[in-house]
């Protein structure tokens, strides 16, 4: 292999001479690119039970839309309870047979609405949730049935205020009663849109067993 002073010499590298090229691979070559970045927003807030009583209260529907994956089970099962022992006290055959019985009779019959009404409107939104899901509704079962039993005693609630002060052949609260009861069945039915995103007709035909039954069984809102 000839030097440098070789070349200078003789103008031209000799034939013998042959220049190495050192090879990049491709990779090398091409420009360094940043993957591109995913922003991606923050997870929603989840509501205190203190907001989401008062926004099914005031705004059901944005609420609705709130909480439609959240389960409030502990304000569920308390309202239940409230609500199943207010409904004893609104029905004056009821009413008459507590308050003339012992505590030794009177409190274990309490105690007993209060356990066992908070399962059966559970066991309620069960059914519901389990039509919707035969009609195509892709909800969850908790968020649907807590927030359903909330529902249906923020619907209630005037016709028993009323009912407690008021005999039950009344006319106002034959009256509250039938527009409690029409309340409750559109807000399940739009509970029902919006958690199993169900057209409003199948919503109203899966809730049809929870109003009937909440009709029959807690006298709910309807008045006996």
């Amino acid at each position: 292999m000839p030097d440098e002073t070789s070349l200078y010499i003789y103008g031209a590298p000799p034939e013998e001479y042959t220049t190495v090229t050192p090879a990049v691979s491709p990779r090398q070559q091409q420009p360094y690119q940043q993957p591109p970045q995913q922003f991606s927003g923050p997870p929603p807030r989840r509501l205190h039970w203190k907001e989401v009583l008062s926004g099914l209260t005031l705004r059901p529907l944005r609420t609705m839309d709130a909480v439609r994956d959240q389960a409030v089970w502990w304000p569920a099962l308390i309202m239940s309870a409230l609500g199943g022992a207010l409904a004893v006290f609104a029905n004056d055959a009821s009413r008459k047979e507590i308050v003339d019985s012992t505590l030794a009779t009177s409190v274990p019959a309490l105690g007993m609405v209060i356990v066992i009404v908070p399962a059966f409107c559970a066991l309620l939104g069960l059914v519901s949730h389990a039509l919707a899901t035969q009609f195509g509704g892709n909800g969850s079962p908790t968020p649907f049935i807590t927030l359903s039993m909330i529902l249906v005693w923020i619907a209630d609630a005037p016709r028993l205020v009323v009912a407690m002060f008021a005999p039950d052949d009344n006319a106002i609260v034959a009256a509250i009663g039938i527009a409690s009861f029409a309340l409750t069945a559109w807000l399940l039915t739009m509970l029902m849109t919006r958690v199993h995103e169900l057209p409003w007709p199948r919503a109203l035909g899966c809730v049809a067993v929870e109003l009937v039954a909440l009709l029959l069984v807690l006298k709910l809102p309807l008045a006996s």
